[in-house]
């Protein structure tokens, strides 16, 4: 009963967030996730990594399907280049158990976050 509660919650909450909140945290939990395929990788606890690695290439894909070619072609061309070479790298840390890949996915995430949240503190 609780986690059906607590799932309703999140998606009331999900449902009223603005689209830059939802962003935020988008990126948020791709950093999460991809220190606990970090720990995972580590621990040899391969169903979490491949989980974590997955739940983070989601976020990627969702990140790079909501580019609006259309009004800023060149750049959704270059963030569609950096989220292939994020997926990419997770890919191979995935198969190869390679926490440097990791740390190339996370540099260029947070750079974007970064970068996403200071787009957004100058429109306030």
């Amino acid at each position: 009963m609780y986690a059906r509660a607590a799932n309703v919650y999140r998606k009331v909450d999900l449902d009223s967030a603005p689209n830059t909140q939802i962003v935020q945290r988008l990126f948020e939990r791709f950093l999460r996730d991809v220190e606990t395929a970090r720990e995972a990788i580590a621990g040899r606890d391969i169903p979490a990594k491949a989980y974590a690695i997955d739940h983070a290439t989601r976020i990627v894909v969702e990140l790079r399907s909501a580019l609006n070619h259309a009004d800023a072609p060149e750049l959704s061309s270059k963030l569609d280049s950096l989220y292939r070479f994020v997926i990419d790298r997770l890919n191979d840390a995935n198969a190869k158990l390679d926490t440097k890949q990791l740390d190339h996915a996370k540099r260029v995430m947070t750079s974007l976050g970064e970068g996403f949240r200071g787009a957004y503190e100058n429109m306030r």
